[in-house]
């Protein structure tokens, strides 16, 4: 995992270089920054950017927020984990899709709970549905997929920009993905926990604005589904 830190406190840099010398149990490499511009610059350029990034909000000149936003132009999968002393910044911090929220000081056993939140996320989310149509072969990571649809003998696999067709039964596109992370909200649908922005009177509203209908049996799986993904820091 590659972490990327910025705080304007230089005690701040002292005390996770300790934290993470304690921290034995999960691989990752950080760095950290005192100032955000020289943090945003010196990834501009780079192909493998942070999997995560860890932001004091209260900066002088570019807070975090405005860093994040800085972030999310260039990476949407990226992890943002926002330090503040205040919970004003709560309503903002979630718009630019915040991965967890952890008030100042940070001690070394809340920096351990989002590490290991982190890990469980990076290794569900970079999983991959392998599928064929015809003679050609596709991998999609379960990050692309919105949700899938089964129509007949076909299924179609809902992307952001492409609709991709496969001759898959549903427990054959079962089998091939991770139940923590989708879930049926019909017999002929599975939509991605991740992409889902509302649940609401028997719709979801997707990441793309599409709303799905949710057939009375599945609602009450989908929203304990839902519940859990979202309170895992999901």
């Amino acid at each position: 995992m590659k972490i990327a830190v910025c705080d304007d406190d230089p005690n701040a840099g002292e005390v996770f270089d300790r934290y993470a010398t304690a921290i034995i149990e999960y691989a990752f490499e950080y760095e950290f920054y005192q100032k955000p511009e020289k943090m945003l610059a010196a990834y501009a350029e780079q192909e493998q950017r942070p999997d995560m990034y860890i932001l004091d909000i209260e900066m002088p000149g570019m807070d975090g927020l405005a860093v994040a936003q800085e972030i999310r132009k260039r990476n949407s999968k990226a992890l943002i984990v926002f330090l503040t002393s205040y919970t004003k910044y709560m309503p903002d911090v979630f718009e630019v899709v915040t991965f967890d929220f952890i008030k100042k000081p940070i001690t070394v056993e809340r920096l351990r709970l989002l590490l290991e939140k982190a890990e469980n996320y990076l290794g569900m989310t970079n999983q991959n549905f392998s599928f064929s149509y015809g003679k050609s072969r596709y991998s999609l990571g379960f990050d692309e997929i919105l949700y899938f649809e089964k129509k007949g003998r076909q299924a179609l696999i809902h992307t952001t920009d492409t609709i991709y067709r496969t001759n898959m039964t549903t427990k054959e596109i079962w089998e091939g993905l991770d139940e923590r992370m989708f879930a049926a909200i019909h017999g002929s649908f599975i939509v991605n926990l991740k992409h889902i922005k509302t649940v609401s009177s028997g719709i979801v509203c997707m990441s793309n604005g599409q709303e799905l209908a949710v057939t009375r049996g599945y609602r009450k799986c989908l929203t304990e589904k839902h519940m859990e993904f979202v309170q895992e820091g999901m």
